[in-house]
């Protein structure tokens, strides 16, 4: 590693202190020493070619770290280093061979793609599901993720979702648990996007403008007026197969089970062990469902 200028020594050492900070306090008080996974702003210039466009995920100025450190394995992109002598820490992935994003793989928005047949779907949603779960059961604090959405979530050559974007995640108290219910809410936005191939223009109601299209209103409008028909399913789901009294059902549930995620207040949607279970029983439906 070459020798370091002095202002990219004082660079590393805040970074360094920052880092230390947030490991101590993501850990309950247990420190972690960061330096096995140091690289130089040198090697990743000469790794990624200069940094080109292709070699860089993502490029936001706000990536949660440690957050991200602790998902590896988890469905989430392993995080193998950091660069802590640049202004902005860069992390440094492994290499990924990916399907294309969740965005890409649903309807017909992104030529060259192939959209995701109906089992994928739930399972996918499965596997979402059981990483919110894992925030909340098996970290010394919770997490929320924050930032579940079609375009940040990966595919990998089986279609495993993978998680990228830890840029809106944030540590929580025991006290702020139901805080999680959020996390719940963008599975359900992604439910109603995998059930209908549609863009997720959406936010938590607090959010809500008047000028934008919400999937989660049109369908919830949808089932409240009985006009079920115009909740339009993404045509691969069905194309080409009969709807059999067993896809039907299964269609329900997912659609039922997404309105429940997003309803308006908190305490009313339903915990992220329940949606787990009830996509375990959806997906276990559709694997025994030979015409899906």
């Amino acid at each position: 590693m070459k020798d370091r200028k002095p202002e990219d020594e004082a660079v590393l050492e805040k970074n360094k202190r920052r880092l230390m900070e947030k490991t101590t306090h993501l850990l309950g008080g247990r420190s972690s020493d960061p330096s096995c996974f140091l690289f130089s702003k040198e090697e990743l210039k000469e790794a990624t070619n200069n940094y080109d466009s292709k070699q860089v995920f993502l490029d936001d100025g706000n990536f949660r770290f440690i957050i991200s450190k602790q998902m590896n394995g988890h469905n989430a992109l392993k995080l193998v280093g950091v660069c802590l002598d640049t202004e902005i820490p860069i992390l440094v992935f492994e290499s990924f061979k990916s399907s294309g994003t969740l965005g890409d793989r649903m309807g017909n928005r992104t030529p060259g793609f192939e959209p995701l047949p109906w089992k994928h779907r739930v399972n996918i949603a499965f596997h979402l599901a059981c990483s919110i779960a894992y925030f909340r059961l098996q970290l010394p604090r919770f997490v929320v993720h924050g930032g579940l959405k079609p375009s940040s979530i990966l595919l990998d050559e089986h279609n495993v979702p993978v998680l990228t974007d830890f840029s809106s995640s944030k540590i929580i108290s025991h006290k702020e648990g139901h805080d999680q219910k959020n996390d719940v809410y963008s599975i359900g936005l992604l439910i109603l996007a995998l059930l209908t191939g549609k863009e997720v223009c959406d936010s938590p109601p607090i959010e809500k403008s008047s000028k934008a299209y919400y999937l989660v209103d049109h369908v919830k409008e949808c089932v409240t007026s009985e006009r079920l028909k115009e909740i339009m399913l993404d045509p691969i789901v069905v194309v080409g197969r009969p709807l059999t009294t067993e896809k039907a059902k299964e269609l329900r549930d997912f659609r039922l089970l997404a309105l429940e995620c997003t309803r308006d207040h908190l305490l009313e949607r339903p915990r992220i062990g329940d949606v787990l279970n009830r996509l375990g029983d959806i997906e276990l439906a559709a694997l025994n469902n030979k015409h899906c």
